[in-house]
């Protein structure tokens, strides 16, 4: 066998298989940007159906054998050429020996939570020599072999078989007359910081396989990276825009470093990966991540507080409030417990004008989006929230069509969409079994790449953490029955009617783990009564935590029902009283401030719900209610939420 030696400039490696990717039709499975229908769960690069199984805690130093980088520029030692041979061999049989070279990760073959890999997602180790590479995947279990192989083994091994994932790389398939000459060698010597590398996408031929350590900016969603992984588009110093730049993480890592758009991490020690043209820095460990640091959820409409300055935010003093209200039904026939189609009507919230045509939601599958329907006559149902960041609006419903009876009773997919402000409707993410049965009422994100939703099942409820385009729910706090929720800050806020108490139920940060409290807030009622549902919540003093909240209550305006106004006095919460002048109780609830007052937007609790705009004088309580809009004969609106921006 013959090739061509090189040095150990970046990217001379020997010719042999090209990018094959770069200009053709990108395969199955491949990560490309998000909003391209990917169906969920395709298979995609190597360690997408990797599971966690690294359980240190989250911000652990690099790994144990990695020093700091030194830089070697003397030509490629002969284990280098050996393995760049191997790359450049095609397909097939081969017999070429490896000699010395250094073991820089090993991916075992149980990582994901059900024990199984894919075919493009196999066990196995990296080797390297030298710190510009070239690197080599041999995709061979390293828990099979003898010795078994961990970080920092130095090896020799004759490839017998050369494999292809895809077209634009090159794998050791099998081994043999595995030896192991040392253990402990550092690493660190092979670590490269590829943050300030302007080359590494269109490069990528010359880092595959090689050990990296990263710096880089989430910049947009995360999407299904095939079953059990993520992927989301990152920026470095070097480049700041590359679409075919990502980050692919577990399911159960990102979950646990708490990562979303705009949150900024360092990869410490793991091998570039690719898939075809998209360059992939991937994570197997929450070992392997650290330095994470995220921006606090922006507050929505009608919280005082920005995120960046601190400074009080008033909020208009007029306004054009673009409100958007959930429609059930498509006014054919008379609501029952069955599935009906929904819609999204806008409003502007300070004449009643309708803005542009309603948005349906879908009522049938269409490749990898999903149903969404929901029950004509469950009031609990159809909650609309926005956002943190504002750019989404989020509910949940059925994967089931119009006509199904008992809808939120059957055994069938619970659906999360998200909706943006051109009203593009993407309803990819389901939660599987731990949502089954039981009615979905609310859902709430910080981006739309993460969600939280409140289920109800008889005298049983949960909330649950998913991932967009993930295929389950995580079930993260006790288990208590909610009618909505609100995310604020770092904290979840549910209305409930409960043994434990009445009011409001909040988390003492955001959940995305099990084992969290979620518990009544202190000065609300404990015993059960009432029947809260909607809030709007707002932080006056500044501190980042909600000390003002609205709560809509759908008994009669003779008892409790209405618009309760609560506030916090040293770390208790007191009803104030109820805005009065209104005509109906109120189901659902959103609002903002309007100088010292305020602007909610309600929803009635009538059988065709009215959306009304009640203007809330602070000192008084004193509502000025203007009726919006109706629900169309045979119809009627449940959630209320402002537009996404």
């Amino acid at each position: 066998m013959s090739f061509v030696v090189a040095c150990s400039a970046r990217g001379n490696i020997p010719s042999g298989p090209v990018d094959a990717g770069a200009g053709s039709d990108t395969p199955v499975g491949t990560d490309v940007p998000i909003g391209t229908d990917v169906p969920v769960g395709t298979d995609v690069p190597v360690g997408t159906d990797v599971p966690v199984g690294m359980d240190a805690p989250v911000g652990v130093d690099r790994p144990a054998l990695i020093d700091a980088p030194v830089a070697m520029d003397a030509p490629m030692s002969s284990t280098s050429q050996q393995i760049a041979a191997v790359r450049a061999t095609p397909i097939g049989p081969a017999a070429l020996r490896v000699e010395g070279a250094v073991v820089t990760y090993t991916v075992p073959a149980t990582l994901r939570t059900d024990g199984t890999v894919s075919a493009t997602d196999p066990a196995g180790f990296f080797v390297q020599a030298e710190r510009t590479g070239p690197a080599l995947f041999v995709a061979v279990d390293p828990a099979t072999l003898s010795p078994q192989l961990s970080r920092g083994d130095r090896v020799s091994f004759t490839v017998g078989r050369v494999s292809s994932p895809t077209p634009a790389t090159h794998w050791a398939a099998e081994i043999s007359g595995l030896v192991r000459a040392e253990t402990g060698v550092a690493v660190g010597p092979l670590l490269q910081d590829v943050s300030g590398a302007g080359d590494l996408v269109t490069g990528l031929l010359g880092y595959e396989h090689e050990l990296i350590t990263l710096t880089g900016t989430i910049t947009g969603d995360f999407g299904a990276g095939g079953v059990g992984f993520l992927q989301a588009p990152i920026a470095t110093a070097a480049l700041p825009a590359d679409a075919l730049l990502r980050l692919r993480i577990p399911i159960e890592v990102r979950t646990a470093v708490g990562l979303r758009s705009g949150c900024r991490f360092t990869i410490n020690a793991t091998p570039m990966w690719r898939f075809d043209v998209t360059a992939q820095a991937s994570v197997w460990g929450t070992t392997d991540i650290s330095g994470v640091t995220c921006p606090l959820p922006m507050v929505d409409a009608g919280v005082d507080v920005p995120r960046d300055t601190g400074a009080p935010d008033t909020g208009p003093v007029t306004g054009d409030d673009r409100i958007w209200v959930l429609r059930v039904g498509d006014g054919s026939a008379a609501l029952t417990n069955a599935a009906v189609p929904v819609y999204i009507e806008a409003f502007n919230g300070s004449t009643g004008a309708p803005v542009g045509a309603p948005i349906p939601l879908p009522t049938a599958v269409s490749g990898a989006s999903l149903a969404l329907t929901l029950s004509g006559t469950s009031s609990t149902e159809g909650v609309l929230s926005r956002s943190a960041n504002g750019a989404w609006v989020t509910l949940g419903g059925y994967n089931l069509p119009p006509g199904t009876l008992a809808v939120n009773t059957v055994q069938a997919e619970r659906v999360i969409a998200r909706v943006n402000a051109a009203g593009v409707v993407d309803t990819r993410t389901q939660l599987g079994e731990s949502g089954n049965r039981s009615a979905i009422r609310a859902v709430v994100s910080t981006d739309g790449s993460e969600f939280w939703s409140i289920h109800a099942a008889t005298s049983s409820g949960d909330v649950l953490y998913s991932s967009y385009a993930g295929s389950f729910g995580l079930g993260v706090t006790n288990r208590e029955v909610f009618r909505s929720l609100t995310l604020f800050g770092q904290q979840l806020l549910a209305t409930g009617a409960n043994p434990a108490g009445t009011g409001v139920f909040a988390t003492t940060a955001l959940p995305r783990a099990t084992g969290n409290l979620i518990a009544l807030l202190p000065g609300f009622p404990t015993t059960s009564g009432g029947s809260p549902y909607g809030i709007a919540a707002f932080d006056r003093d500044g501190n980042g935590a909600a000390d003002v909240m609205f709560i809509g209550d759908d008994q009669s305006l003779l008892t409790t029902g209405g618009v309760q106004y609560w506030r916090l006095s040293t770390g208790t919460w007191s009803r104030i009283g109820n805005v009065t002048n209104l005509t109906n109780p109120i189901r659902g609830l959103t609002g903002r401030t309007n100088g010292a007052d305020y602007v909610l937007y309600g929803i009635t609790n009538e059988s065709r719900a009215r959306l009304q705009r009640i203007d809330v004088t602070t000192s008084t309580l004193a509502g000025t209610v203007t009726t919006l809009a109706q629900a169309p004969a045979l119809t009627t609106y449940r959630g209320v939420a402002f537009a996404p921006r």
